[in-house]
């Protein structure tokens, strides 16, 4: 319903009709129940089942949900994706040395760091830890390696200091292209993990696989 003042307000309603002695309809009588708690409830339900609560980001459940739609579209449509493993090498060492409020404090400032050099429309997830995933959807092969140098270049300039204390960063970055429709969830996650496992073993660089 639309109030006098111009908000809108959700509600359930009914109708019930009037009948006289001898069945005809006369009048109705509608009942209308103002739901708009139960909806912001349910909301806000459905955002925090779908999102990291630290970061804000996506988790990974709505992650590979919004995967399984880009899979569905490069089959369907013949269009190009590209899916990134990130891996954030010194998170273990932060929250070693400082604690577990600094080791938030970074996944905090990293997550809002790595969505600035995404494309609008692109999706950035924290899958765990300090693990994050990205999904660039119509994107070519050539174009994702580039964002993947840009979000590792990034992270390498980034300044974490933490009462007084500075560290140097780095991640290592698990590229997969995604065309086709031969390949499914599992081989696509897989893929990109082990390309990221590939980077990290050559030293915080970019690994990259084919599905």
């Amino acid at each position: 319903l639309l109030r006098r003042d111009g908000e809108q307000i959700a509600i359930d309603h009914s109708a019930a009709p009037i009948r006289d002695r001898n069945g005809q309809i006369t009048g109705v009588v509608l009942v209308f129940r103002d739901v708009s708690r139960e909806r912001q409830y349910q909301a806000r339900l459905s955002y925090q089942a779908s999102h990291d609560t630290l970061t804000d980001l996506i988790n990974r459940r709505e992650f590979e949900n919004r995967l399984r739609r880009a899979l569905a579209s490069a089959a369907d449509f013949e269009r190009q994706h590209a899916v990134m493993y990130l891996d954030l090498d010194q998170f273990k060492v932060v929250n070693d040395t400082c604690g577990h409020a600094a080791g938030d404090e970074l996944m905090k400032q990293m997550s809002s760091v790595l969505q600035r050099r995404l494309r609008e429309g692109d999706t950035l997830a924290r899958l765990g830890g300090d693990e994050f995933g990205v999904l660039l959807e119509n994107c070519s092969g050539e174009h994702a390696a580039r964002i993947a140098e840009q979000l590792r270049q990034t992270v390498a300039d980034f300044p974490f200091s933490w009462q007084g204390r500075s560290f140097s960063l780095s991640v290592s970055i698990g590229v997969v292209n995604v065309s086709g429709d031969l390949f499914n969830l599992a081989e696509i996650l897989s893929a990109a993990d082990a390309a990221c496992y590939i980077a990290k073993e050559k030293g915080r660089e970019i690994g990259r696989a084919h599905v």
